[in-house]
């Protein structure tokens, strides 16, 4: 495992949390990237919010510092966070303390996990767009669902993606290519289309889809400057339904339900 493309995932990450722990900490009021963050979740708790009940049991796969842990902790879940980093973890625990939900942290990727379920929920943000085989780490999540669980799930969409501030230089043959970038030591990326995204989730009853992210962490962040949220949410259908804008979502958004 440690020697896939993939893995220079983990290693930009610990490179980060030496270099800028203030941004990837993002959960303390302090952060630069507090603000942003938050915002961006809003947009998926929007579809997502509906499908997670409180105290449910939850699957956070690739969970980072529990940005979604967080939020269903605060609804009285029983959450499982999974990610290989640990020093994500560590903050992890120290932003539940005295949540009403249970958390139990798991160092370990996801395709590998050591938890055997059944969920309610998994939520798999932003996280088969990093793996090395993103249908079986899908297999993995689906695998530990119980029948009729939901799964909710997000990827960097190909075209918003390259047009982000994020993106990172010298790399036009992965925009121009196949849409997945490797720079060894930093990321691993693959980046969907919405066929794509379709195709890996085939399997599951798909109840919503939508593009998502064309202000913050898209192309629209740097001319929107700050906004409140529901300034952003007006912005985000606005450019959802032009036709320029339209095709540029950094990321894609689902609801998928096991059968």
């Amino acid at each position: 495992m440690s020697s896939t493309p993939a893995a220079a995932n983990l290693a930009g990450a610990a490179a980060a949390w030496r270099d800028a722990p203030e941004w990837m900490d993002f959960l303390r009021p302090d952060s630069p990237a507090h603000r942003h963050k938050l915002a961006e979740r809003e947009l998926y708790l929007r579809l997502w919010e509906p499908f997670v009940s409180p105290g449910a049991r939850v699957l956070d796969a690739g969970g980072g510092i529990g940005r979604f842990s967080m939020w269903c902790l605060d609804r009285g879940c029983q959450v499982d966070l999974v990610d290989p980093d640990p020093r994500s973890l560590g903050c992890a625990w120290s932003h539940a303390a005295g949540r009403p939900g249970r958390l139990t942290t798991v160092e370990a990727p996801v395709e590998a996990m050591p938890v055997a379920g059944p969920y309610d929920v998994v939520i798999a943000a932003e996280l088969l767009c990093y793996v090395q085989d993103p249908a079986l780490a899908l297999a993995a999540l689906v695998e530990r669902l119980r029948p009729g669980g939901v799964l909710l799930v997000s990827v960097e969409a190909r075209w918003g993606w390259a047009v982000a501030l994020d993106a990172p230089a010298g790399h036009l043959d992965a925009v121009f290519g196949d849409g997945v970038l490797h720079a060894p030591g930093d990321r691993f990326v693959r980046t969907f289309e919405e066929r794509a995204f379709r195709a890996l989730l085939g399997g599951l009853v798909v109840e919503r889809f939508e593009p998502s992210h064309y202000v913050y962490s898209g192309p629209l962040q740097q001319v929107a400057g700050e906004v409140d949220l529901d300034a952003l949410f007006a912005w985000e259908a606005r450019a959802k339904a032009h036709p320029v804008f339209g095709p540029l979502n950094r990321a894609w958004i689902a609801v998928a339900r096991r059968g």
